[in-house]
């Protein structure tokens, strides 16, 4: 068929490398299995956030009813918002990036199993970048995951912050009603 490629497999010992060699990226493909489940986890979190914050802007804006900080709380909502779309984005890419990760490593197993059947010394480079693209895929990955964390630390902060200035209000206003003795 091919006159100039010539088989390499020749015995059992080669065979049983080769199924050794494959089980390698098998490996880092159940590691980036996690990493996706937990990254979809996130992003199911962050998507109820958001709906979840899109219906109190919603019923407060559309609201006659006099609440405490309406204004405050109407920009704090936005400013959410804004947030969880950042985090969104970054969540989405990462995914990207662990699905592609996912990708090069089926593709590194089976370069594997074809490189040690062909006496092509280029074939042998091809699971190499293959491996690395999916281990370039997961670092990147990995690092806009941190920064998405980052992202919800700080909405955490601001949002612990808000109520702090909710509850001094009330205080406030609590202080005020009370007759003096």
């Amino acid at each position: 068929m091919w006159p100039h490629i010539q088989l390499n497999v020749t015995n059992l010992g080669t065979a049983l490398n080769v199924l050794a060699a494959m089980i390698t990226p098998a490996l880092l493909l159940s590691a980036c299995g996690t990493f996706i489940l937990s990254t979809s986890n996130r992003l199911a979190r962050i998507v109820d956030r958001m709906r979840s914050l899109s219906h109190q802007l919603d019923e407060m804006s559309q609201s006659t009813l006099d609440v405490a900080l309406r204004e405050e709380r109407i920009e704090h909502h936005r400013g959410e918002i804004k947030l969880q779309g950042r985090r969104l984005n970054l969540i989405q890419r990462a995914l990207t990036l662990l699905y592609l990760a996912a990708v090069n490593y089926v593709c590194t197993s089976v370069a594997i199993g074809l490189a040690s059947t062909f006496t092509l010394v280029w074939v042998y480079w091809v699971p190499v970048f293959f491996g690395i693209g999916g281990a370039c895929c997961m670092l990147i990955a990995a690092v806009m995951l941190a920064l998405e964390a980052r992202l919800a630390v700080n909405d955490l902060y601001d949002e612990t912050e808000f109520h702090r200035r909710l509850a001094r209000y009330y205080s406030d206003q609590q202080q005020t009603r009370l007759p003096e003795a």
